[in-house]
């Protein structure tokens, strides 16, 4: 072999030389890559260890769990947990559990003057604490009265409670003096006189001989308006509020109510 050939074969061996050293060096440098990933994930799963987040949907409850050294908060659609476990106190509460419970009895408070106070025009009355005490009561008392089903066994004409029972429910009926006196044309049989008479309110609740059911009222009358006399005409300007009244279904606000036409309401609100 000449000299030029073995300066080849040696050109040839150098590069073949150098090619495996390359392979060698890209083999070492992918292992070195896997390692390195390898580490990462372990290093993400100790991680993971100090601060999981998880989420589960088995049973269609989904559940979260943030846990950081002593601090857990947990909540799901079939409880809702509120815990701490610094101190070792937990706080815990479930949607089935009652989270607030409180008995609210609510008692019966005296009314003021004012609120005994009841006005028709320039007319003025005052009820009683004990009538006062009876008209603001009968609604709720009513509602007892249905739904505890006293109506089965008591009949009307009788009493429940002090009050009167008529075909719809309960009633109860009382007339107030006013601080005026009017001037009535009366009519007896052929005879018609005229009487100085005192001014009165009457209130009413529920459909007893005057009355709607289910509704308070108040209006002003006189001794002689009643079915003892052919005919009754109150003379003057305030003869328009006796054909005026005030209904509320709530007692409280019957005094602030406006003022209606008697026939109107007993037209409108009449059960039958």
């Amino acid at each position: 072999m000449n000299f030029k050939n073995l300066v080849a074969l040696g050109a040839i061996l150098l590069v073949l030389f150098v090619i495996l050293t390359m392979t060698c060096a890209s083999a070492v440098d992918n292992s070195t890559d896997i390692v390195k990933e390898q580490t990462e994930d372990m290093v993400s799963i100790n991680e993971q260890n100090n601060d999981n987040i998880s989420f589960s949907n088995e049973n269609e409850a989904l559940e979260v769990i943030i846990e950081n050294n002593s601090s857990n908060v947990n909540e799901t659609n079939n409880s809702e947990v509120l815990a701490s476990t610094e101190n070792k106190e937990i706080l815990t509460v479930s949607s089935s559990d009652s989270v607030l419970t409180s008995t609210v009895t609510v008692k019966y408070k005296e009314p003021t003057l004012k609120q005994r106070t009841f006005t028709i025009g320039g007319f003025k009355a005052v009820l009683s604490k004990y009538q006062y005490k009876k008209l603001y009561q009968i609604s709720s008392i009513e509602d007892k009265f249905f739904d505890e089903g006293y109506n089965d066994y008591y009949y009307v004409g009788e009493k429940f409670k002090g009050y009167g029972i008529s075909t719809t429910g309960l009633w109860y009926s009382v007339k107030v003096k006013t601080n005026k006196f009017i001037k009535v044309k009366v009519k007896i049989g052929k005879k018609i006189k005229y009487k100085k008479t005192r001014a009165y309110m009457h209130f009413v609740y529920g459909e007893g001989q005057c009355g709607i059911a289910y509704r308070h009222m108040v209006f002003l009358t006189h001794n002689y308006d009643n079915p003892g006399y052919d005919y009754s005409k109150v003379l003057g300007k305030s003869a328009k509020y006796f054909s005026k009244c005030k209904h509320n279904t709530n007692f409280v606000k019957l005094n602030k109510s406006k003022l209606s036409n008697i026939n109107f309401v007993y037209k409108k609100y009449s059960v039958y």
